[in-house]
C-alpha cells in the first residue's frame, strides 16, 4: 500500500536462532558492540558472531541480485573486524577513524547539534534536536544508508532536522526550570557509560543519574552498571528497573559491589547534605520516589538522566505488568515541583497512554509523544497540550484544531478526522481518532484517576452541593491537602478537568457532580471513582430534563448505585428519596438527621440575625457547639451533610468543629452583605429552584424580623411541565413572608406575580424588572436600616448584575465590619 522501504532492527537472537533467514536484506548497518545478552551467548565472542551472521550469510545470500552491502561503524572495534572479515561492499562511517562517511564539522550542545558532514565526497550540513556526540554517530549511519540507497542529499538534510526525538534514547522532557531532565533506554554498561561520558562534555553544572538493572536477566553486567553510573555521575541514586521475580534490594545489592566504596560515598536519601554532596550515592528502592528524589535535589543547569527503561510505559514487578513511564513520572514531578512553570500542564500523557485509555486510533504521530495538559478551549491552549475538539448545541471543535496546533497544541483527539485538514498537521503533532470525544474525555479522566490512590469524594443532590462542598473542604483542610471542584466544573466536560489536577499531594479529592439529564450521574461516577457518595437531598430541580421528582432521585441514587462496593454511602435520613435510594447500597453508610438516632445530628439551635447560626453538633452522643457565619435552617442541613462526610474521611471531631466555625459564605450562595446604609443584601444570585428559593425566602423572614423586605427574582429554569405550577407557588410564598416590595424578571414573571397577587399582595408592591436603573433606584429611595434584600435567580438570568448595581449604588460597608462578607 504505497510501502518502498522497510525498515527492522535485527537481534542477535534472531540471527542465532534463524528467524530471519528468509528475509532478502538490501543492505545491513552494523552500530556498534558491546556486553549484552551474556546470558544467552557464551561470550563476546559468541555475541560477535551471531551479528557477523547477517553480513556474512544473509546479505551476500540475498535474492536482491548481489547488490546488497553493509554500512559499518568504523569507529567501533568490532566494526572495524567486520570490515576486514567481510568480502560485501561496504561503506565505513566514522566520528574518530577513517571512513567515507565522515564529520568535518561539529557543534554539540544540550540544545541539538550542528555538524557538517562529507558523505563519501558529497556535503551535507545537519541541524538536529538530537543531543550527544553519540547521536551524531547514529545520524552518519542512517546518512551513509540513505546515500547507499540513493536517497538525494538534501532529502537526508531535511530528515535529518524532522527527526527532533528518538523515543526513550537520551528523550529530553520538557520544562522551563532550567533542570535538563533525559530519559534514556541505556540499560548495559557501556550504553550507559557512553550516555554519561557525552552528557559530562555538555553539563554547565552537575549530573544526576537515577538508575537499576532488571531481574533474571544478566547479572554479571549490575556490578558494571552501578560502576559506570558513579563513575560518571555527581549523584546517584540506584533504584529498581524491571524487578520481575527477583527481589528488588537483592539487585541493588548487586549492582552496589561495583561501586568504588572509598571513592564514592554512599549516604541516607534524607541525609541533609546529599543534595550538595558531589560523587556520593544513594538507594531508593521506588522508581517513581527515586525519580522524584532527583527532580527535588537538581538544581537549574544541572543534569538529571533517568536511565534503563527509556521508551517503556510499563514496570514488571513479579508476573504482573503495570503502567509506568519513567517520561511520565519525571514530567509530573517536574510540574509540582516547578508549578510556576508548568500551569496548565498537569496531566502528563503519552499518546500511547490516551490510545489506551479511550479505545482511539492513531492518525499521527508517535505512541511515544509526550504531553502535559488536556484542553478543550482553543483559546486557552498552552504549548504541549492535548486539545480534544468537543463538539456542543453553537460550536464544533474540530473547527479550532489547526488554531490549536498553531499555538502549540502537542496532540489533538477528534471524533471525525476528515474535518481537519491532516496536510497541515505538523510532522510531530499527534492526531487520535475517537468515536466520541466528550466520552473520550472522560475516559482519560478515568484512566488519569486511576494512577492514584487518593481517596475521592463524590458530592450531588438538588440544592446545596457547593455550599457542603465548601463546608467539607474547610473541614478537611485542617488536616489534609485537599482538590476540590473549582465554580461550576462539575458537569460531564467540568469534572474531568478537575480530576486531571490531582497529583500526588492532595491527600483527598472533593468532586462535586451535576445533572440535567438522565444518565449524567452514572457517568460521572465511572469517571470519578468517589469512595465516598454523599446526596445532600432531592428536589424538584432540572425537571425539564427528568419529567418528576422521582426520577430526579433516581438520577441522585445512581451515586449510590455506582460507586465502588467498599466504599461509605452519606444518607440524609431526613430525605425520604435519599433514603430510598440508600435502599439500593448494601455496603457501609454514616447518617444524620434534625432527629436523634442518626450518627451526626443536631440541638440547640439559635438564630443569631445577620451573623449566622449557632448549635450543638451530636456526633455519637457528643455536643460540639459551632458557631456558623451563614443563616438558615437549609444550611444547618449542609453543615451536618458534610460533618457525616467528614466523618467517613476520618476526620477528628475538633477539626469538623473548627472547619465548620471557620467558613464563610460562598460567593453568591447567601452571602449577606453589609451595606453603608445599615440595610442587608441577600446574594444569592447563583443559581435558583423551588427548593433552593423556597430555603432563600424563609430564611430571608426570620432575619428580616420586624424590617423590610425586597426581593428581586429571576425565573427557575429547567422546570419543563411543572414551570407554571412551581411559579405560582413561590409567589404565594412571596406573599406569605410579607415582603415590601418584589421585582421580578422572566418570561414567568408574570406567573409568579399571579400568585404573589393571590397571596395578598398588592399590584403596587409585584414590579417587573425591565430597567436596573430604575429599580435599584426605586429600590434605594425605600431601603432603611435593618432593612433587607434577596437577590436569587437561575444561573442564565445573571442576576449577579444587580448585586452588582445595588452595592455600586448603595454602597458596601467596610470589610471589617461587614462580618458575612466571603
Amino acid at each position: 500500500a504505497g510501502v518502498t522501504h522497510v525498515i527492522a532492527e535485527v537481534s542477535s537472537h534472531a540471527l542465532d536462532l534463524n528467524r530471519v533467514d528468509d528475509c532478502d536484506f538490501d543492505l545491513g548497518i552494523f552500530t556498534n558492540l558491546s556486553p549484552e545478552h551474556l546470558d544467552y551467548h557464551k561470550d563476546m565472542e559468541d555475541y560477535f558472531r551471531a551479528k557477523k551472521r547477517l553480513f556474512a550469510d544473509l546479505l551476500p545470500q540475498s535474492r536482491k541480485g548481489g547488490s546488497a552491502k553493509g554500512v559499518i561503524n568504523a569507529d567501533d572495534p568490532w566494526g572495524r573486524r567486520l570490515l576486514n572479515d567481510i568480502s560485501l561492499p561496504m561503506l565505513a562511517y566514522g566520528l574518530d577513524h577513517p571512513a567515507g562517511v565522515r564529520i568535518t564539522r561539529e557543534e554539540i550542545t544540550l540544545s541539538g547539534i550542528r555538524a557538517e558532514i562529507d558523505l563519501a565526497g558529497k556535503r551535507i550540513k545537519v541541524v538536529s534536536a538530537l543531543i550527544g556526540r553519540f547521536n551524531l554517530s547514529n545520524i552518519l549511519a542512517a546518512a551513509a544508508a540513505a546515500s547507499v540507497l540513493g536517497v538525494e542529499p538534501s532529502a537526508i538534510e531535511a530528515g535529518i532536522k524532522n527527526l527532533t526525538c528518538i523515543p526513550g534514547r537520551l528523550q529530553k522532557v520538557d520544562s522551563s526550570s532550567g533542570i535538563h531532565v533525559f530519559v534514556d533506554y541505556a540499560h548495559k554498561p557501556d550504553a550507559l557509560k557512553q550516555v554519561l561520558q557525552n552528557l559530562n562534555k555538555l553539563k554547565q553544572k552537575r549530573i544526576l543519574t537515577v538508575f537499576g538493572c532488571g531481574g533474571n536477566r544478566d547479572r554479571a553486567k549490575r556490578p558494571l552498571m552501578g560502576k559506570a553510573a558513579t563513575d560518571y555521575s555527581d549523584l546517584t541514586i540506584v533504584t529498581s528497573d524491571n524487578p520481575r521475580k527477583e527481589e528488588p534490594l537483592a539487585i541493588i545489592g548487586e549492582i552496589e559491589a561495583g561501586i568504588d566504596q572509598e571513592k564514592i560515598r554512599k549516604v541516607s536519601a534524607e541525609h541533609p547534605m546529599f543534595a550538595d554532596d558531589a560523587h556520593t550515592y544513594t538507594v531508593i528502592a521506588g522508581r517513581k520516589a527515586a525519580i522524584e528524589a532527583a527532580i527535588r535535589m537538581a538544581k537549574p543547569q544541572d543534569i538529571v538522566i533517568i536511565a534503563g527503561k527509556g521508551h517503556e510505559d510499563y514496570q514488571i514487578l513479579g508476573t504482573q505488568k503495570i503502567p509506568f513511564d519513567d517520561r511520565v513520572v519525571a514530567a509530573q514531578a517536574l510540574r509540582l515541583r516547578f508549578p510556576e512553570h508548568s500551569e496548565d500542564m498537569l496531566p502528563v500523557f503519552s499518546l500511547a497512554d490516551v490510545l489506551a485509555a479511550t479505545d482511539g486510533r492513531l492518525i499521527a504521530g508517535s505512541r511515544d509523544s509526550i504531553m502535559g495538559g488536556v484542553s478543550t478551549d482553543s483559546r486557552k491552549i498552552k504549548k504541549g497540550n492535548l486539545f480534544i475538539a468537543l463538539t456542543g448545541e453553537n460550536f464544533d471543535g474540530h473547527t479550532f484544531v489547526q488554531k490549536a496546533l498553531e499555538d502549540g497544541a502537542a496532540g489533538v483527539l477528534v471524533a471525525d478526522v476528515r474535518k481537519i485538514n491532516l496536510e497541515r498537521v505538523g510532522a510531530e503533532a499527534g492526531v487520535i481518532e475517537v468515536d466520541d470525544t466528550l466520552r473520550a474525555l472522560g475516559d482519560l479522566a478515568q484512566a488519569y484517576r486511576r494512577r492514584f490512590s487518593t481517596p475521592v469524594v463524590g458530592l450531588t443532590g438538588s440544592s446545596g452541593k457547593t455550599t457542603t462542598k465548601e463546608m467539607l473542604s474547610c473541614i478537611l483542610t485542617q488536616e489534609k491537602m485537599v482538590l476540590k471542584t473549582e465554580g461550576n466544573l462539575n458537569n460531564l466536560i467540568g469534572l474531568p478537568q478537575t480530576i486531571f489536577r490531582i497529583t500526588g499531594r492532595h491527600e483527598i479529592a472533593v468532586l462535586e457532580m451535576g445533572t440535567n439529564t438522565r444518565g449524567e450521574i452514572q457517568r460521572l461516577t465511572q469517571i470519578a471513582a468517589p469512595d465516598i457518595g454523599l446526596i445532600t437531598n432531592v428536589g424538584p430541580a432540572h425537571l425539564a430534563g427528568f419529567g418528576s421528582i422521582d426520577v430526579v432521585g433516581e438520577e441522585k441514587g445512581d451515586l449510590f448505585l455506582n460507586m465502588n462496593p467498599s466504599g461509605i454511602a452519606i444518607v440524609n435520613l431526613d430525605d425520604e428519596a435519599v433514603c430510598r435510594a440508600a435502599k439500593r447500597w448494601s455496603g457501609r453508610r454514616v447518617t444524620f438527621s434534625m432527629m436523634a438516632g442518626a450518627d451526626v445530628s443536631v440541638n440547640e439551635i439559635r438564630k443569631n440575625g445577620f451573623r449566622g447560626t449557632s448549635f450543638n453538633l451530636l456526633i455519637d452522643g457528643r455536643a460540639h457547639k459551632v458557631d456558623m457565619k451563614i443563616a438558615g435552617i437549609h444550611n444547618i442541613y449542609n453543615a451536618m451533610a458534610a460533618a457525616a462526610t467528614a466523618l467517613a474521611c476520618g476526620v477528628s471531631t475538633e477539626s469538623i468543629q473548627r472547619g465548620l466555625t471557620m467558613f464563610a459564605a460562598v460567593g453568591g450562595r447567601m452571602e449577606i452583605i453589609k451595606l453603608q446604609n445599615g440595610a442587608y443584601l441577600i446574594n444569592d444570585a447563583y443559581n435558583a429552584n423551588p427548593a433552593s428559593v423556597r430555603e432563600a425566602l424563609l430564611t430571608l423572614k426570620d432575619l428580616k424580623n420586624s424590617h423590610n423586605a425586597f426581593v428581586f427574582l429571576g425565573d427557575m429554569l429547567e422546570l419543563g411541565a411543572s414551570a407554571l405550577e412551581m411559579h405560582r407557588r413561590i409567589g404565594m410564598l412571596l406573599a406569605t413572608i410579607g415582603v415590601a416590595a418584589v421585582f421580578l424578571q422572566g418570561d414567568f414573571a408574570h406567573v409568579t406575580a399571579a400568585g404573589a397577587r393571590e397571596g395578598g399582595l398588592t399590584d403596587e408592591q409585584v414590579l417587573y424588572l425591565s430597567d436596573d436603573e430604575a429599580a435599584v433606584a426605586d429600590l434605594k429611595r425605600q431601603l432603611r436600616r435593618g432593612d433587607w434584600i434577596l437577590v436569587k435567580g437561575s444561573r442564565r438570568m445573571k442576576m449577579d448584575r444587580l448585586v452588582a448595581k445595588i452595592c455600586q449604588d448603595v454602597g458596601v460597608e467596610k470589610a471589617e465590619s461587614n462580618v458575612m462578607a466571603p
